[in-house]
């Protein structure tokens, strides 16, 4: 099946606003953040995480994104679940976004570079470009 570059580019996309509007849910409903904050957030712990699936918009396959969001999303659920629903555990502060930025990057790396393999595997490809 050969998928429309165009068709691509919108899944693509929407993965990666996913992953932005889960770290929104995070921001608004656990900690309260104003958006000067939350701007803070995004640029000091999202961006290099998602610097794989931007980077897979502009390549052959931009379905890339997706498979990089995919390994990404994970982390911030964790995140949430570490800070705002397990009961608080004592030990000072959460560290916990220093893991989605440490792990996060190599897992969306990961998931970047096996999506196309992946899509292979089950015959699916994206149209060249024009």
């Amino acid at each position: 099946m050969v998928m429309s570059r165009k068709h691509a580019l919108i899944g693509g996309i929407a993965a990666i606003v996913f992953v932005i509007a889960l770290q929104t849910f995070n921001s608004v409903g656990c900690y309260d953040h104003t958006l000067s904050t939350f701007l803070a957030v995004m640029g000091t712990f999202l961006m290099v995480p998602l610097l794989p699936a931007f980077v897979s918009l502009f390549t052959a396959n931009p379905l890339r994104a997706v498979g990089a969001c995919l390994l990404f999303a994970p982390w911030l659920v964790f995140a949430y679940y570490t800070d705002c629903v397990r009961p608080y555990q004592g030990g000072g502060p959460s560290m916990i976004y220093v893991a989605v930025l440490l792990w996060g990057t190599p897992c969306a790396i990961v998931g970047a570079l096996l999506t196309g393999p992946v899509m292979r595997l089950f015959g699916v490809s994206v149209a060249p470009r024009r």
